[in-house]
């Protein structure tokens, strides 16, 4: 156990429920989407004219669909990495709401790369078949590579996302957990 300042024994952090965690990720999915889709949706404008918003980046006119898709990820990012590194520590928008943390299993918050991969390569790319950082980033493989790799890859986020979830259910870690040792739990400090 670690001690506190008064140098008694500190309690170990309690691991955030199911429902927070759920809820958290539904309002961080939609947060960091929205966010990540408002590059795509000015280009689009800019190029098209159109008032409505595509985000599908594999209809820009080339260079500007591997741009929207760059700039998109950028955004997604600011959300899913910069704000729990800078603004809330170890915290997005859903898990600042629910009161729950990232932290790593030491009760520590993470470090900046373990941060990196577990929010940008994780979350974002390799379990983000349902994000639209996922499919930004399958949709600049599918323009690279004329299709091939950008599709295979989306099935592949697939079955990472729903053994993700099933781990989740079972252990309460998710894949981007195990891979930087981290785990969510709940805040018990005021913010």
């Amino acid at each position: 156990m670690k001690k506190n300042r008064s140098g008694n024994a500190a309690p170990k952090a309690i691991p955030a429920p199911l429902n927070k965690r759920t809820f958290a990720f539904l309002l961080d999915w939609y947060l960091g989407s929205a966010l990540s889709a408002v590059p795509a949706g000015i280009l689009w404008n800019m190029q098209t004219g159109e008032t409505a918003i595509n985000t599908d980046i594999t209809l820009f006119e080339a260079p500007w669909g591997l741009i929207a898709g760059l700039l998109g990820l950028l955004a997604g990012a600011v959300y899913y990495y910069l704000i729990p590194l800078r603004i809330w520590p170890g915290q997005t928008l859903g898990k600042r709401l629910m009161r729950i943390r990232i932290t790593g299993c030491d009760d520590r918050l993470l470090p900046a790369g373990r941060l990196a991969v577990r929010q940008v390569a994780g979350i974002m790319i390799l379990e983000g078949s349902f994000m639209i950082t996922g499919q930004y980033v399958t949709g600049m493989l599918r323009m690279l590579t004329a299709g091939a790799v950008g599709s295979a890859l989306n099935y592949l986020m697939l079955g990472v996302f729903l053994i993700s979830v099933w781990m989740v259910f079972k252990k309460g870690q998710a894949v981007h957990d195990l891979w930087v040792d981290s785990k969510v739990v709940i805040l018990t400090e005021n913010i």
